[in-house]
């Protein structure tokens, strides 16, 4: 063999292909044709910016190790699972009409601009946010596969990539706050309790528990602004007391518990005066209004909140400096569902805040029935009260369960709480326990077989209301057996 023949400076130079563009990054999100020119010619005809990927993005974790990209692939996340963008605001829609009538914490009408002006270029924010409306608005008979539910999946997975890639922001903190009701209602109390923990750590990083950022100047210069903080802060404190009460069986610490009781971040409603036009507020707390803009969004479920947390508090440590009179604060209460439960409210869409109500109301005056003394037999009024108060938030509870029987439409778009569900189940639980003997009520077992039916017809869109539906059945079994667990 020559020297010539083996030598590499003979050998054929090897060249690398140049890879070929791909379609713009424009072209791509749009799902729609390229061809590939610089700038493309649907860019150019649109006058938009025209960028082609860098192909050393092309590998596995590509997409995700440019803050750039995250916004196209969180829009992307969102038209994978919705398709199409009639389809996404059907979405929104449902969540506007369904379960944003009871926990109000987005302003439709801000949130329906940005996502009509910035379609083609929607922050990742809003399209994660649109995702969480999505998955919590869904109707019952879209059931999770034998993997799980993958729409759940696929929104926490994103969720996690945008907080990594984008600065906190209140859409952030919204969507974080939908997906840990979602998980409360679908029976996931563990993935909540973890939720929640980072919608908690979100406030404190935004400073909403320093005296400073509720100043009176501040109240008056950026009152939109710090309602909606208040809003969510309050819907925070919903959910968590609601998740403390709600699992009896798995006891989970609460975590505004103190900070709820000397929070410095005012109620909702505190910031209505400040409104351009308005007239100083005075009521029972709220106002019955458009919820579409800020002005006139409403959230009874804030006090609610607050009463919720105060009961469970004094409960948990009846010495601690600051409590209310149990008598004053029942009174409290129960003037606050009155108010919820009036003519002048949309029928049915507070069910969530009296819910609340009846639950605060049900634990406070619940020490009463374990006394045992016989309600006839003693000249305490305070006990007497209590127990003719635990009859009456039964038979209430009674009559709206009947109701709920009647409204399958409302229960299926999510208008109906799934507060309501602890609410029957607490309500059974108690007749089951004192039916026949302090509370004195000859059809308690008819009432609690109406109670379970209408919780079976709850789980149909709630999958917790199946869980306190088997708890009442079981507990019902245990009574009627003779069975002490």
């Amino acid at each position: 063999m020559s020297a010539t023949s083996s030598s590499p400076a003979a050998s054929p130079v090897s060249r690398v292909a140049k890879p070929r563009p791909k379609n713009c990054m424009e072209c791509k999100k749009m799902k729609r044709k390229c061809d590939k020119g610089f700038p493309c010619s649907e860019c150019a005809k649109t006058n938009r910016t025209c960028e082609y990927k860098d192909p050393a993005e092309d590998g596995l974790f590509g997409p995700i190790n440019s803050a750039k990209d995250i916004h196209s692939l969180a829009f992307g996340t969102l038209l994978d699972i919705l398709i199409t963008r009639p389809r996404v605001m059907e979405a929104v829609d449902q969540y506007f009409a369904g379960v944003n009538s009871w926990f109000t914490i987005v302003e439709r009408a801000s949130f329906e601009e940005r996502l009509e002006a910035a379609w083609a270029k929607l922050p990742a924010e809003d399209s994660i946010l649109a995702l969480c409306m999505a998955l919590i608005a869904r109707p019952p008979n879209q059931r999770p596969s034998k993997i799980g539910d993958t729409v759940y999946l696929s929104t926490k997975a994103i969720l996690s990539l945008v907080q990594c890639k984008v600065p906190m922001s209140v859409p952030l903190l919204q969507a974080e706050l939908l997906v840990a009701l979602y998980e409360f209602s679908q029976s996931m109390p563990q993935q909540a309790y973890l939720t929640l923990g980072r919608c908690l750590q979100m406030t404190k990083a935004f400073g909403w528990h320093n005296v400073e950022f509720w100043s009176d100047d501040r109240k008056a210069a950026m009152p939109r602004e710090l309602k909606l903080c208040s809003i969510l802060w309050w819907a925070i404190v919903y959910v968590d007391c609601l998740l403390h009460v709600g699992y009896q069986d798995q006891v989970f610490p609460m975590h505004t518990s103190g900070l709820a009781q000397v929070s410095v971040i005012p109620l909702p409603e505190a910031f209505d005066q400040h409104f351009p036009g308005s007239a100083p507020f005075h009521g029972p707390g709220f106002r019955d209004a458009n919820s579409d803009r800020i002005e006139g969004m409403v959230l009874p479920e804030a006090t609610s909140a607050w009463y919720l947390s105060r009961v469970l508090q004094q409960l948990s440590d009846p010495a601690l400096p600051g409590n209310i009179d149990p008598e004053v604060l029942s009174n409290l209460i129960l003037q606050h569902a009155r108010d919820v439960d009036s003519a002048k409210w949309r029928a049915g869409d507070r069910n969530a805040a009296f819910g609340a109500d009846l639950i605060s109301l049900m634990k406070l005056n619940q020490p009463g029935l374990f006394s045992g003394i016989d309600p006839m037999s003693t000249s305490d009024p305070s006990h007497v009260q209590a127990v003719q108060r635990i009859r009456i938030f039964t038979d209430v509870i009674h009559g709206q369960a009947g109701k709920l029987v009647e409204q399958q439409e409302r229960l299926r778009k999510g208008s109906i709480a799934p507060c309501a569900a602890f609410a029957m189940s607490y309500a059974a639980l108690l007749l089951i326990s004192h039916g026949d003997g302090v509370l004195q009520d000859d059809q308690w077992l008819m009432k609690v077989e109406n109670l379970r039916s209408t919780l079976e017809q709850v789980s149909k869109r709630w999958k917790v209301a199946e869980w306190y539906c088997e708890s009442v059945k079981v507990a019902l079994d245990n009574r009627l057996t003779g069975y002490a667990p």
